[in-house]
């Protein structure tokens, strides 16, 4: 019996082009990339490409872009660097969110860091607007985190309107797009958001890689702490291979985004 796998939305099969690509540069690309020797650097050039690659895409400068291991290291980097950096009192998300999103969160507010608070949300799992402002306009400066596509029932949040409110408050705006890169268009000059984040594997690229987009407008501390790799915002040696996988996952979602948008 032939089996049939229907679990995109949680993790998509690898596109074999990336899987040869991938397979290709391990046997001659293995040096690391910040050494200063010649293999060093063309390992560098690899991760400097697919940055510029992917800040083009999503319209936006390549500086704003880090890479991380997926969408998790990505949230938690937002929520703790966005809090803890500019000393924020109060968060608000929804009870819907991923828990890479609410756990940290809920650890910021059992620690004493935060007041957290649930904007409502209707029965389609929309995001009340009115009840946004009001938690906005009651409170001191807020990091608010709204995921734009909810992972179990689809909801698709209008981000666009979320930046705006947001914008009207002085809030940070974090919006967990790991369920939507790479499968909607994102115009980050136009978009009121602080921070992005994405996973290679929700859209047929390798697992354990992903990027956190931080806008020009943030200056936050980094989460992890070592070498200073990702221009001192991410320590530790980069996945080369699977960064150059990420990259070229989303170059060919975007050579088709508009069909698959249909």
């Amino acid at each position: 019996m032939k089996r049939v796998y229907l679990d995109n939305a949680a993790s998509t099969p690898i596109s074999p082009e990336i899987i040869r690509m991938m397979s290709e540069m391990m046997q001659s690309k293995f040096a690391n990339p910040s050494s200063v020797h010649s293999f060093g650097r063309e390992s560098k050039i690899i991760i400097e490409k697919s940055r510029k690659s992917i800040a083009n895409l999503l319209n936006t400068s390549p500086g704003s872009i880090f890479f991380t291991s997926g969408g998790t290291e990505a949230d938690n980097m937002a929520i703790r660097g966005g809090i803890e950096t500019y000393n924020i009192k109060h968060a608000i998300t929804s009870k819907i969110s991923h828990h890479a999103v609410l756990y940290p969160l809920q650890s910021l507010e059992k620690e004493g860091k935060i007041k957290l608070s649930y904007v409502d949300i209707d029965q389609d799992g929309l995001v009340s607007f009115s009840h946004l402002h009001s938690l906005l306009s009651s409170n001191p400066r807020t990091f608010v985190s709204i995921m734009h596509a909810n992972n179990e029932i689809g909801t698709i949040q209008n981000v666009n309107k979320i930046g705006i409110i947001c914008k009207e408050y002085n809030a940070i705006f974090h919006s967990d797009t790991v369920q939507t890169i790479a499968h909607f268009p994102f115009n980050m000059q136009e978009l009121n958001i602080d921070f992005i984040a994405a996973s290679a594997h929700k859209f047929h690229g390798p697992k354990g890689v992903g990027f956190i987009y931080i806008s020009e407008d943030m200056n936050i501390n980094p989460l992890i702490r070592g070498g200073e790799q990702e221009r001192k915002m991410r320590a530790g040696t980069e996945n080369i291979h699977s960064i150059a996988g990420l990259s070229m996952a989303m170059e060919m979602a975007y050579a088709n985004l508009e069909v698959n948008l249909l």
